[in-house]
């Protein structure tokens, strides 16, 4: 738009000067001797240009290519201009034209006039932030137009030149590991002013961004304290571009998971001795450092908060809400039972005074607050979940396939977990495990081995109607995956994780309780399952590796939950 208009300003100007040598045409010997000096300065200015441009800029500092620069400084216009006069003038002089003449000579000034300006311009883009202001500018105007196409969603800047010549730069700054120029390529993705229609491609191409640091970090030997602070500068972006969306919660739940993916990712190539411990250190605690800023920036009343971007809610909606909490307890990520605090009061508009640590079960509570008759709360935000939710049956329904998804994805119990590697809500620690597990087996919605088959059997089959809560999150997430290298998978298609949400829901949760419901509901079930669920259980569940028989292997798996409370019943 700016090179239009001032194309269309050289153009009434190049008019104006015509009139004037059709009205006032000079002698030959009064053109040379005014072309002279103007072809002088017209030659001290491209001279300079040249210079400035040789000493200033290299092939990693002019992505995505010459023509974004040459817009920004008008240097075709200009030169095209000093052509047009040096054309009119020779013509002029050899046909002996003197309107021609005249107009060469005066165009020649406009060519100089107009050279001035592009000279300035070159001049501030002499310095690194000037080139990264210019490209900054570029990036937000492709990722505009990409974002205005039809049908894009998060993949409208797969055909954009500029996009991929930028991420093109990304992976060489990463590959030849010069710190100063991802920092600047970074700056330029992170300052970039994009309207809210271009707002998904542009957290997209920061996830995309994030994940090739991150990779160069474990794989490529790049600095890992320069990737995890360009890394932490992309988070805190896509959480203000999320601000700008009406549905912030399918990028806000994208980046949660590849958080929390990425920490698991780290914690086994580290293991394995593909990345160094210093790297998977580091990845490690921006992956809990960074989900910790999104749920203080999800909780309405979060304990503290470290700038003004983390005080009031992201997510206002029920719907919004709830797709975000199953997309945060996916992975094992840290902070998964905390954020259920912001959930508790985002839904129901009250706060839940319980402590998970001591076995206090918020899903319990938070269907007893919707849907407990007298005892329910009637608050505004409560009467927006239970519109959300239709019913009871719907929100155990739910829960439980948000907890299918949350098993299937815990962290292998039988990998080692080094203990530079070990960091606040990222440990091994079995009670953990429990509280986390314990979070969704403390919502009992049945009792008995025979309910647990027919729960196990709705999950397996029931087709969430049309405009459910399920039915809605399930749609929201559509076209959406924002290039996270872990994709989300649907409950269905996790039967044995299906068998052990309902498993879980029937084990003890004190040491004392009886296990014979949990073990009438797992002997019924078809071998082919029950071998199926024990793998699982074996790989996310301390202890069930050790047994023999798959009953035994879950059973025992699942005294994890038991941990949870214990130092509270010691006390008592």
């Amino acid at each position: 738009m700016v090179q239009r208009r001032r194309q269309i300003v050289l153009c009434v100007c190049a008019v104006v000067l015509a009139l004037v040598a059709i009205g006032y045409p000079r002698s030959p010997d009064d053109v040379v001797a005014g072309t002279q000096f103007s072809i002088a300065f017209f030659a001290t200015l491209l001279t300079g240009e040249a210079v400035i441009f040789a000493l200033t800029f290299s092939a990693a500092s002019s992505w995505p290519s010459l023509r974004a620069i040459d817009s920004h400084i008008a240097f075709r216009e200009w030169v095209l201009i000093g052509w047009f006069a040096a054309l009119f003038t020779a013509c002029g002089l050899l046909g002996d034209n003197r309107i021609s003449a005249t107009y060469g000579a005066l165009l020649f000034l406009l060519a100089n006039i107009f050279g001035i300006f592009s000279f300035i311009r070159l001049f501030g883009l002499a310095s690194v932030g000037g080139r990264n202001r210019l490209l900054c500018r570029t990036l937000a105007e492709a990722l505009g137009q990409a974002g205005a196409g039809v049908g894009s969603l998060s993949h409208g800047f797969e055909n954009s030149p500029i996009v991929n010549t930028y991420l093109g730069a990304i992976s060489q700054a990463v590959t030849s590991n010069d710190p100063s120029a991802v920092r600047d390529l970074v700056d330029q993705l992170v300052e970039a002013e994009v309207a809210v229609d271009a707002a998904e491609d542009a957290i997209t191409l920061h996830i995309d961004v994030l994940h090739r640091l991150a990779r160069a970090a474990l794989v490529s030997g790049a600095d890992p304290i320069q990737a995890t602070t360009c890394a932490h500068a992309l988070v805190d972006s896509v959480v203000r571009l999320c601000r700008l969306l009406p549905e912030p919660a399918p990028p806000l739940g994208a980046l949660s998971r590849y958080l929390a993916w990425l920490a698991n990712t780290a914690l086994l190539m580290s293991v394995r001795g593909v990345a160094s411990n210093r790297s998977a250190r580091e990845l490690v605690a921006l992956s809990t450092d960074a989900r910790l800023k999104i749920l203080r920036c999800v909780d309405p009343d979060p304990k503290s908060a470290t700038d003004r971007d983390e005080l009031g809610t992201l997510l206002a909606e029920p719907l919004q809400v709830l797709l975000w909490s199953s997309d945060f307890a996916e992975f094992h990520g840290a902070h998964q039972a905390s954020a259920m605090y912001g959930v508790y009061e985002i839904l129901t508009g009250t706060k839940f005074m319980g402590n998970y640590w001591d076995g206090a079960s918020i899903l319990t509570q938070l269907r007893q607050s919707l849907f407990g008759g007298n005892d329910a709360v009637t608050t505004a935000a409560a009467d927006a979940a239970r519109a959300a939710f239709g019913g009871v049956e719907e929100y155990d329904h739910f829960w439980a396939l948000a907890s299918v998804t949350a098993l299937a994805t815990l962290r292998d119990c039988r990998v080692a977990h080094p203990p530079e590697l070990v960091r606040p809500e990222f440990t091994p620690d079995h009670q953990l495990l429990g509280a986390y597990l314990r979070t969704f087996a403390a919502h009992r919605y049945f009792t008995t081995a025979d309910q647990g088959r027919t729960a196990l059997l709705g999950l397996l089959s029931r087709t969430a109607p049309a405009g459910s809560a399920s039915d809605r999150v399930h749609h929201s997430r559509v076209g959406r995956t924002y290039r996270v290298p872990a994709p989300h998978v649907e409950p269905h298609q996790r039967p044995a994780a299906m068998i052990l949400a309902v498993a879980c829901r029937l084990a003890p949760l004190a040491p004392d309780e009886d296990d014979s419901e949990l073990r009438g509901f797992l002997a019924t079930l078809p071998s082919a399952g029950l071998t199926a669920t024990a793998g699982l259980a074996a790989r996310v569940l301390p202890g069930a590796a050790d047994e023999n028989g798959p009953l035994e292997a879950i059973v025992t798996g699942l005294k994890v939950l038991t941990l949870v409370g214990a130092h509270t019943r010691e006390g008592t």
